[in-house]
């Protein structure tokens, strides 16, 4: 279990009072199996690549390979299709528009997809954004009684404040329930970390385990949340809409 909201909570605290939690992104997930054992994961990404995406595509597509996952999800699903879009009028605009096509058009199965709000804190690379391949943590995280999500929120942005002026490279997130799926029945919410970089997440990574602390350490007698059940992926970018 990671107890990340225990380093410096009442720094944190203080933070999280001036803190609003932004929109954030809105993120349709679906889990998907390879239906087609002529196809590789690569092949899989080159044909999503290849796809025509018009108005109707979400802002970015990203596919997501487990490399550490618990053995249930490994056993069930090959891989995790993320879809970005600003803001839930957009989803529902788009996806009446486009159906499911695109998937009719890859040799995959997916199953019944869910939405969360991503919150995003920082940014990668010192602002360089993300490379098209990279590398995230996920961990499941649950609010200390007496606790809200706007705390916790003030505290992944304190962390991440101290983590970039450290030289880590890296940008946390935080995933909220948003609709269907029912994959918060056990927990408040998720905790991402993703690397500009596959590199950028192993060097972070080690720079924790060599006693790097984002904030000064606090005696305090409760954390804000704790989380568990970390796993990696990889991450492919498909498609991204150019910024106007």
């Amino acid at each position: 279990m990671f107890l990340l909201g225990t380093v410096g909570l009442q720094p944190a605290l203080t933070q999280a009072q001036d803190v609003e939690l932004p929109a954030g992104n809105v993120v349709r997930v679906s889990n998907c199996t390879i239906s087609d054992d002529r196809f590789s994961f690569n092949d899989v990404v080159e044909r999503a690549k290849a796809l025509d995406f018009g108005d109707t595509a979400p802002n970015m597509v990203w596919f997501r390979r487990p490399i550490y996952a618990s053995p249930e999800y490994q056993n069930q699903f090959d891989f995790q299709i993320a879809m970005y879009y600003p803001s839930y009028a957009d989803m529902f605009e788009r996806r009446v528009a486009s159906g499911n096509d695109s998937y009719g058009r890859l040799p995959i199965s997916c199953d019944t997809p869910y939405v969360i709000r991503n919150l995003g804190s920082g940014q990668p690379g010192n602002g360089s954004g993300l490379a098209d391949q990279t590398a995230l943590t996920m961990s499941r995280c649950s609010l200390s009684e007496g606790f809200s999500i706007r705390d916790a929120y003030g505290r992944i942005s304190a962390v991440q404040a101290g983590r970039a002026s450290g030289g880590d490279n890296t940008m946390m997130q935080m995933l909220l329930p948003g609709l269907g799926g029912g994959r918060f029945r056990d927990f408040d919410f998720g905790l991402m970390r993703v690397g500009a970089t596959g590199p950028d997440l192993a060097e972070g990574l080690d720079m924790q385990r060599n006693g790097f602390r984002a904030s000064p350490t606090s005696n305090a007698n409760e954390p804000i949340f704790s989380c568990q059940g970390r796993s990696m992926f990889g991450t492919r970018r498909i498609y991204q809409a150019a910024a106007n």
